[in-house]
């Protein structure tokens, strides 16, 4: 095939070859992404090699361990996958509008965002904005990060680490919170006075998985105590699971100021007396600059300053 330079005009790349992309960077099958888009084998392949063609550059390399994206097939991958993200934003804003104006909004949260941050926002919302559809995802910061590239999401609320968001990204913090680590009420060492680094790393722990900055964060000071760290770590993004854990065991999880607090004053947690190291990400709210924002997003994100 003949590598150009040309650019291929923008009319002639169909939604078709766009949904060829997204599915094929998924699977990294032929065979998987035909059966996806209920079509053969034989007309998927043939149907990449019209895109192959059309563009004048080969999007991937057909290896024994499956369709490996070239330099050229994953830049297309992101812009067809921000192409479609924008389309569906189109059609349901077009079908808001026919349903009397219901406006919508999609946005992506991490977990210790849901209990407190996210409800008190919503309520406010929902006052200004009595018809409105708004869908909530749970995920961790790269999970955020990719869903706002990828046009999964309007906005994001989570820690804003700038090593998983781009330069193309508004990031405005709202508020900086310690963490804080707890335990079930009655707890072996709910009344110990002072806790060392040893004596907690003889307990279970749940804590989210290892790609997000407070495992990190955690890991680095067990080792900066001189301690190997918890023998029994359950990772999940999930505060339901880790304040079900502390019920039935004696584990021991770490949770932001506010949602700490109001676990123990709700009488379900006691807070330990463990100091942890400050956690230099605030919690804050972000977007991507080429995507303008309805105004029910802008709503929303006035709504989670108040």
């Amino acid at each position: 095939m003949n590598v150009s330079t040309g650019q291929a005009p923008p009319s002639r790349l169909k939604i078709q070859y766009l949904q060829v992309v997204v599915v094929l960077d998924e699977t990294r099958s032929l065979t998987k992404a035909a059966d996806r888009l209920h079509v053969t084998r034989a007309a998927l392949s043939k149907t990449l090699a019209a895109l192959e063609d059309l563009l004048g550059v080969e999007l991937y390399e057909r290896t024994a361990a499956g369709m490996v994206p070239t330099k050229f097939g994953q830049t297309l991958a992101r812009h067809a996958r921000m192409i479609l993200g924008n389309l569906r934003s189109a059609e349901d804003e077009i079908r808001d509008l026919v349903n009397e104006h219901r406006e919508s909004l999609a946005v992506g949260a991490l977990f210790t965002a849901m209990p407190l941050l996210l409800p008190q926002a919503i309520a406010s919302l929902v006052q200004s904005h009595p018809r409105c559809v708004i869908t909530v995802r749970e995920s961790g910061s790269f999970g955020l990060a990719e869903g706002l590239h990828n046009g999964g999401f309007d906005l994001v609320v989570g820690r804003l680490s700038p090593e998983y968001f781009r330069s193309a990204v508004n990031l405005e913090p709202l508020y900086d919170e310690d963490l804080f680590a707890i335990c079930r009420r009655g707890h072996p060492l709910e009344k110990v006075p002072v806790l060392d680094w040893k004596q907690v790393a003889a307990y279970p722990w749940v804590l989210p998985p290892k790609e997000s900055p407070v495992n990190y964060a955690l890991q680095a000071q067990f080792l900066a105590e001189g301690v190997q760290g918890p023998g029994v770590v359950v990772e999940a993004f999930s505060i339901p699971l880790a304040l079900g854990m502390l019920k039935t065991c004696d584990a021991i999880t770490v949770l932001p100021g506010r949602v700490a607090s109001d676990e123990r004053d709700s009488g379900n947690v006691s807070i330990l007396p463990l100091t942890l190291s400050p956690w230099q990400v605030p919690m804050g709210v972000a977007w991507r600059k080429d995507w303008p924002l309805s105004p029910l997003a802008k709503a929303f994100i006035a709504a989670l300053k108040q």
